[in-house]
């Protein structure tokens, strides 16, 4: 197993996106709002990707709501800097609104968008769909070739499709950077593991090798921060290429078909919940994570945990937060397993989409290609002002001077863009931009399930995901003794019906790709 160099001297934010499971349908948000000189008035687009003063638009009002801690940073900026150069480029203000990350595709985005509030946020594809079911997403189809001409270059174009319903765009995806195995490695204190006399980890008998040593030596350490390791552990539960298009479903990507998997009802299962089990009960995930699941998170970025799931990016992704707990601490990526490819959904980080009620969603696209458009505008939105908050060297490596998080980096992060510390080696840079190479796309990337024939299973098959399945599979109850209650459960809410509906819908969709 060859170990990916990890540099955690890289003071970048510590934000992690987090995805939401719902679904929903492919119904416009906004049938109506397909003239882009039909909405309050705004101006033609192309002043945003001209070069043509903001000033030759009328003005307008934005709400830009983020998840997470607000710096203090970032609130100077969104009155001083970011409010004269947003005005300059689409003059726009915008409002800058921090909702904690609970809200996200649920919650208070709900309710905001229920309630008909003006503003934009991001979304996956799963919460899209059920949201533009509901009418409450703006089809910004119109907008895109004028309006975000700039960002539609900087970002993959298989990510814009993956945020299309019947061939309308309802979200406009930010970001270009590798994705592919996204959880799938392990994130290993190296420190940690050097401390305990190893060198690497290429399997779950070394992971957990890893961990006896250190709670040896850190009895106050616990293991794994999180309660969610099936892609990691795959290759100790079976012998395909899983990738989940939702908690209940899954593809085997090592298998040239239509086939999905119900998860829940999988051999495999059975076996990954025993293994999650085992991990409980050693101690693996400590005994607080099945009452306070929150606390992992918070351990992790502490110092206080020996491993996470891992991504190309997390080995400096967060670098700033844990660096300061433990100044001595290394992040290394490791597989616990060879020959499989890896998976990508694509190369985007996230994507915006515009509330149905927006008075200016051309605006609004607008403002997502000023975050893509160019350096100035990507140092500026990432990182701050330079000489005041970051300082370049001769090859263009960033130094911070101020830490705080502003409009969240793992949001922005495009290759073409993005920075790199100046004592990050040279080699580990060309390690991450060659992290996906020889991946390859889930073979459902770009399908979003219409859940209208399903929608009351559905909701019902949550709840019994929470209240019974969430349990087994993070280890907390023990499969043999939980499952069959579960099962019936599953079963009484439909289980069967979705499942049906869900092949269904693939499969047409499927033999249009082929």
């Amino acid at each position: 197993m060859t170990k990916k160099k990890g540099w955690l001297s890289l003071l970048l934010a510590t934000v992690f996106l987090v995805s939401g499971c719902s679904q929903g349908n492919n119904e416009s948000a906004n049938p109506g709002n397909t003239d882009s000189n039909s909405n309050g008035g705004s101006a033609p687009a192309t002043a945003a990707g001209s070069g043509t003063e903001g000033t030759a638009l009328a003005p307008a009002k934005l709400k830009i709501v983020l998840y997470g801690d607000e710096s203090n940073r970032m609130k100077e900026l969104a009155k001083t800097e970011f409010y004269d150069v947003i005005k300059k480029e689409i003059n726009a203000e915008v409002e800058f609104q921090f909702l904690p990350w609970t809200e996200y595709g649920g919650g208070k985005t709900d309710l905001m968008l229920s309630t008909g509030e003006d503003f934009a946020t991001y979304t996956d594809a799963n919460y899209m769909v059920k949201s533009v079911a509901k009418g409450l997403y703006t089809d910004l189809t119109p907008y895109i070739s004028a309006a975000a001409a700039d960002l539609s270059a900087a970002v993959d174009e298989a990510s814009f499709r993956a945020f299309q319903l019947e061939e309308k765009q309802y979200a406009v995806p930010v970001g270009n950077k590798p994705n592919s195995a996204e959880f799938y490695s392990v994130l290993v204190r190296q420190d940690l593991l050097e401390e305990a006399g190893m060198t690497q980890v290429s399997s779950l008998a070394e992971l957990e090798q890893f961990y006896d040593k250190v709670h040896a030596l850190h009895p106050e350490l616990i293991g794994y921060a999180n309660t969610d390791a099936r892609r990691m552990l795959q290759y100790d539960f079976t012998d395909k290429n899983l990738y989940w298009q939702n908690d209940f479903i899954a593809l085997d990507e090592s298998a040239k078909d239509d086939q999905i998997i119900s998860w829940f009802e999988s051999p495999e299962f059975k076996t990954y919940a025993g293994l999650m089990h085992g991990w409980y009960e050693k101690g693996i995930i400590p005994k607080y994570a099945a009452t306070n699941v929150p606390q992992l998170q918070s351990d992790w970025n502490s110092g206080k945990a020996m491993f996470w799931a891992g991504t190309a990016a997390r080995p400096f992704e967060g670098a700033a937060t844990i660096s300061q707990a433990v100044p001595e601490a290394k992040l290394v990526n490791y597989f616990l397993g060879t020959g499989r490819p890896k998976i990508s959904r694509g190369t985007y980080s996230t994507a915006f989409f515009v509330s149905a009620a927006a008075k200016d969603p051309e605006r609004y696209v607008m403002f997502f290609n000023l975050l893509q458009k160019k350096q100035e505008l990507y140092d500026l939105f990432a990182y701050g002002i330079e000489g005041t908050d970051y300082t370049l060297d001769a090859n263009g490596r960033l130094t911070k001077i101020n830490t705080d998080s502003l409009i969240p980096d793992w949001l922005l992060m495009n290759k073409n863009f993005m920075r790199f510390d100046n004592t990050v080696p040279d080699d580990f840079i060309a390690d991450y931009k060659a992290w996906d190479d020889g991946a390859i796309i889930s073979k459902g990337a770009g399908f979003n399930f219409d859940n209208t024939p399903v929608k009351n299973e559905e909701t019902k098959l949550n709840g019994v995901f929470t209240e019974y399945l969430a349990p087994i599979g993070s280890g907390f109850s023990d499969y043999d003794s939980a499952f069959p209650k579960a099962l019936e459960r599953l079963k009484a809410a439909g289980i069967d019906k979705y499942i049906a509906e869900y092949q269904k819908q693939f499969s047409e969709w499927y033999a249009k790709q082929q």
